[in-house]
């Protein structure tokens, strides 16, 4: 007998899964996944709700299939239950698609070589480029950058391309027109509404009881569960906040955690959306949108997200040990109760505990910065965005924490660090000045003067060195003791 695994970050459209009907499926509610870190309580209830929703799909369409919940044996290990599944069932071969988490795809293989059995590794849906693109990829640069990769990917299957091969717009990236401040009497669709399965409702007492040391709250859940909705929810975006999503995709306002944003990245990072099939609806409406928006979505599906899955298949050993600015502070609980005095960051970590989801400045310019700023461990960093984030993975989040975040590992495929003080927030966001503008301009400050040698080497980056040098010695001694007694009060070591 032949056995299909089925992980729960792989609801794909049975349409993939066609030639393997004669297989027996595989799914398991896994008590390790949910605790590996202290995972975001709505992150748990997404996996396991959509995972059910994905079950009952598979047996409508008349796919066998052996599904392990939390009642059979939860805390036994995946390894070893797939080990008893073989035994039992006398399976000669096994196929899945490609595992993107290394650490869990070694301990799949491991178990299956140890016990002679064929594997057969499927190429994901997850992503539209293969892995072997990606190293080609590498092969003809001496460093990754996204906006090379980008293009190749555009032309290659050929979106917002004109008949020469040249770009539509005569721009490949439009990021410069993305950049506007949220108007205050805009008007910003609601987060859609969902409908609630079952599945759902009856997972949330367990996790409440179960997990009551991990961030969130179950009352807050707000994730479609199915592919039907998760289709509604992609829909929903195209009609009601693509057109403006370019405009004010860098902004940030205490009226909408979403505004314009699609906030689909969980839903696809399980599988209930494949790009694919975002890429055959952004088609459709590809004239009915303005090009900054469209491109920049485009820029994020094809452009972003396949990029950061190769920087992870390619480097992630690399990342995960290095330290460049060689930080070494650790937080303290005031960074996941969005208790630290300081507005932007309280704001922010708010947010995430209630939502699940932030947009991507608010993760770079707000939470890692700061982090950064302060000198936090970038594992203290990676374990906090992991925890914190329902979209979470260990191959999105190790590219985009130590490589984008926060430049510890010394720029694989960044130029700078992505650092700011208080006039990016004012300009870019709803907060007003106040003794918060001290704290950020301190850290900010101190960090350049701190790592002024690296600074010095970058001539994009010197000035600031310079400005430093040239400041009133009164403010940088006051804007410092407001930044050092942040620290102080906020991190250990």
């Amino acid at each position: 007998m032949r056995l299909f695994i089925i992980l729960g970050n792989q609801l794909f459209n049975p349409n993939y899964l066609k030639n393997f009907k004669d297989h027996l499926f595989y799914m398991a509610e896994d008590y390790g996944l949910c605790t590996y870190e202290k995972h975001h309580k709505l992150k748990i209830l997404l996996f396991l709700s959509s995972m059910r929703s994905f079950r009952d799909e598979l047996k409508s369409k008349n796919f066998k299939i052996i599904y392990e919940d939390i009642n059979s044996k939860f805390k036994t290990s995946y390894e070893k239950k797939l080990e008893k599944i073989i035994k039992d069932k006398k399976i000669k071969e096994v196929s899945f698609f490609e595992i993107e988490d290394k650490p869990f795809e070694k301990k799949i293989v491991s178990v299956l070589k140890k016990m002679n059995i064929k594997v057969n590794q499927i190429k994901t849906p997850m992503f539209l480029t293969t892995r072997k693109e990606f190293t080609e990829y590498l092969s003809r640069y001496k460093k990754p950058f996204m906006a090379n990769f980008y293009k190749s990917i555009r032309a290659k299957l050929n979106i917002l391309m004109n008949s020469d091969g040249k770009p539509k717009g005569n721009k490949w990236s439009f990021d410069e027109d993305n950049r506007k401040k949220l108007p205050k009497n805009i008007k910003i669709p609601e987060i859609p509404k969902i409908k609630t399965t079952s599945h759902t409702n009856q997972i949330k007492k367990f996790i409440e009881q179960n997990f009551k040391d991990h961030p969130g709250n179950t009352k807050n859940f707000w994730f479609p569960t199915t592919r039907l909705e998760a289709q509604k929810h992609l829909d929903r975006f195209f009609n009601e906040r693509i057109k403006l999503f370019g405009d004010y995709e860098d902004a940030v306002s205490d009226k909408s955690n979403t505004m314009f944003h699609s906030a689909l990245s969980p839903l696809i990072n399980l599988g209930l959306i494949t790009p694919e099939e975002i890429l055959i609806k952004l088609k459709k409406i590809e004239n009915k949108v303005p090009i900054n928006s469209f491109e920049g979505y485009v820029r994020q599906i094809i452009g972003w997200r396949e990029f950061m899955r190769g920087i992870y298949q390619n480097f992630d050993i690399q990342m995960d040990k290095s330290n460049f600015f060689n930080h070494k502070r650790k937080m303290k609980k005031s960074w996941y109760n969005g208790s630290t005095g300081l507005d932007p960051l309280d704001f922010s970590i708010k947010n995430a505990e209630r939502f699940g989801w932030s947009h991507h400045i608010e993760r770079l310019m707000i939470l890692s910065n700061i982090m950064n700023l302060c000198e936090i461990h970038p594992k203290q960093v990676y374990k906090w965005f992991m925890e914190m984030f329902v979209d979470s993975s260990d191959w999105v989040m190790s590219p985009n924490v130590y490589g984008m975040g926060l430049f510890s590992d010394g720029g694989i495929f960044a130029t700078k660090p992505y650092i700011c003080g208080s006039s990016y927030f004012l300009k870019m966001m709803h907060f007003k000045k106040g003794p918060w503008c001290d704290v950020m301009d301190g850290l900010y400050w101190k960090f350049i003067d701190k790592n002024k040698k690296f600074f010095l080497k970058n001539p994009r980056l010197a000035m600031m060195v310079r400005v430093s040098e040239k400041m009133n010695k009164e403010r940088k001694v006051r804007i410092f003791k407001a930044a050092n007694n942040f620290i102080k009060a906020n991190t250990n070591g």
